[in-house]
């Protein structure tokens, strides 16, 4: 069993939930931008939320199928059709052999998730399959997919019976406008006076410079205390330092595991898979809330997949 890359588009990786547990060796967490639109995809297929799927950045690949599979698309929308015909999101998708499976671009949002009813075949490092592209770890020899090369698959044992589809109202919404969720880093208080505020009041722009390891944002210049010497020290995706420039950093998922820039705040983690759909040029801004907050808000997020079982 087979699918053939016909073309790769800008960036399709194999991604599952990362490798959870080694940061503390210096190994990032990686995994997929979105681990929500992950887990989506692979719930409505019935299969385990760590299950191996195709994550594409702005630009979808071309697939062509040796045989049968039951297909579910999540994240942005990259108008995905089977052979040239519009197909829907958030839904099981049936595919005969020789069927080709073509993506385009998105205009909101930033990555695409695609599962498959077959488990993908992929290498395997502390855990994870996924790919970590700065050291060519998991995946297929580290890479992106390759036009011409063919993902191998085999049969797998699905936990549930798969969804004909997800209510949309349920589904994740994606603009070019995010509001995101924070709360207080270990180093707030090393923001001067004058800019405590103005952080949570101003709207920043997501730089062209970003990656899967970061989002660099442009607009207001966040002052920190002069003399400030800091020793290296523990970074998480979610993490937002300020470097000397005073232009926030969003760590992502294939970020360091150490820095020695100010944490100035810290994403919510019920908004984290918020930071693998920003898009070069959309605008962020920042909503302080309480660590109870948080942990409530992330409750009802770890709810979601069970009520709509």
């Amino acid at each position: 069993m087979g699918i053939e890359i016909i073309s790769s588009g800008l960036q399709t990786t194999i991604q599952d939930l990362g490798r959870v547990g080694w940061r503390h060796m210096g190994v990032p967490e990686s995994g997929g931008a979105d681990k929500i639109s992950l887990k989506l995809a692979n719930f409505i297929l019935g299969k385990p939320f760590n299950s191996p799927v195709l994550e594409c950045t702005l630009t979808g690949p071309t697939l062509k199928f040796s045989s049968p599979y039951s297909v579910t698309i999540t994240g942005a929308d990259m108008n995905p059709k089977i052979n040239n015909k519009e197909v829907g999101m958030n839904q099981v998708i049936e595919v005969e052999p020789k069927d080709i499976l073509s993506m385009d671009n998105c205009s909101k949002g930033c990555r695409s998730y695609i599962a498959f009813s077959e488990d993908i075949l992929s290498e395997d490092f502390l855990g994870s399959a996924s790919t970590y592209l700065p050291a060519k770890l998991g995946g297929i020899e580290g890479l992106p997919l390759k036009e011409g090369s063919v993902i191998n698959t085999r049969p797998c044992k699905s936990e549930t019976n798969s969804l004909t589809e997800v209510d949309v109202n349920l589904s994740i919404g994606f603009e070019n406008e995010w509001n995101i969720r924070v709360i207080k880093g270990p180093e707030f208080n090393l923001i001067k006076e004058t800019s405590r505020e103005i952080i949570f009041s101003s709207i920043f722009k997501v730089s062209n410079d970003s990656n899967r390891m970061g989002n660099r944002l442009i607009g207001v210049k966040v002052d920190i205390s002069d003399n400030i010497q800091m020793v290296s020290c523990p970074m998480a995706p979610g993490t937002i330092q300020c470097p000397e420039n005073g232009l926030p950093i969003v760590l992502g998922c294939d970020s360091q595991t150490l820095g020695g820039y100010p944490r100035i705040l810290q994403i919510a983690a019920t908004d984290l898979h918020l930071i693998g759909q920003l898009r070069p040029n959309d605008t962020v801004s920042f909503e302080k809330i309480s660590v109870d907050q948080a942990r409530k808000e992330l409750m009802k997020q770890n709810s979601l997949f069970n009520y709509l079982q």
